[in-house]
């Protein structure tokens, strides 16, 4: 009697450390069949990054590139210096920037304005407008009155403006003035100063006080972010819930793009 409870035993403990072998190896192939697919998946998710960092980038190049080719050719006017204006309005978090270009194929002058314009918290949406011969003209004549630029391009009719937009929102644009000024020093203003420049003179914005300061346009440094769909889908749930982890990730995650831009038509001493 005992030695076959002994048998039973034996094979009951047999039968357990195959079931055991049985379970420990459905465990490994489940796991195996787990991490082969997270594996996959991170491997099409970091392919789907690069896609779109390289996008990204080329887009960002191919947006910059427009804008230095526009500022390098500036144009001269009257006293020999560029008209050079940027507007901002209380309440938006944007601005406008207006100039003269020879930037064409005809490299005939023309009025140009770039609006930047923030539709929710890093989307940026920017558009380049252009104006014909006539309204060109119209407007250097004004000029001499101390005419605004802004004020022009918004009375001016459809018919003589051309409106190009580009497709991809930016999470941010800043631009920077640097003025060469009388005595060597180089005056670099704020990021997206409101300004105006025209005939030797700069007049800004400090501290709520206008201030004029006698120079040249030395050069601007323009600094491009953007983020891929994936990572600008994260920042808009980010900044309902968290404004400062929503910053964080954008500087951590945005994609930059920066020119020092030269104009050609501003002489150097």
């Amino acid at each position: 009697m005992g030695l076959i409870s002994s048998r039973t035993r034996c094979h009951i403990a047999s039968r357990a450390f195959t079931l055991l072998e049985l379970m420990l190896s459905l465990f490994v192939v489940t796991t195996i069949v787990f991490l082969g697919k997270k594996l996959i998946s991170l491997a099409i998710d970091s392919d789907r990054s690069a896609d779109e960092t390289r996008i990204i980038c080329k887009e960002l190049n191919n947006i910059l590139a427009h804008i230095s080719d526009d500022l390098k050719s500036m144009v001269l006017l009257d006293k020999g210096q560029p008209i050079f204006e940027i507007c901002k309005h209380e309440g938006e978090n944007g601005f406008r920037l207006f100039f003269f270009t020879t930037n064409d194929a005809q490299h005939i002058t023309a009025a140009v304005k770039y609006d930047v314009v923030e539709s929710e918290f890093g989307k940026f949406e920017l558009s380049r407008t252009v104006l014909d011969n006539t309204a060109t003209l119209s407007l250097q004549k004004l000029l001499i009155q101390n005419f605004s630029m802004e004020k022009f391009f918004e009375d001016v009719g459809a018919k003589s403006k051309q409106v190009r937009k580009f497709n991809m929102p930016l999470a941010d644009f800043k631009i920077r003035v640097a003025i060469k000024m009388r005595d060597g020093d180089t005056l670099f203003l704020a990021p997206n100063s409101r300004m105006i420049y025209s005939w030797n003179m700069i007049s800004y914005d400090k501290n709520g006080e206008n201030v004029i300061v006698k120079g040249n346009l030395s050069f601007f440094d323009v600094t491009l972010r953007a983020l891929g769909k994936t990572n600008a889908a994260k920042l808009h749930v980010l900044a309902a819930k968290d404004m400062a982890k929503a910053k964080d990730f954008l500087i951590s995650h945005a994609r930059n793009s920066f020119a020092r831009i030269v104009p050609n038509s501003v002489p150097f001493p």
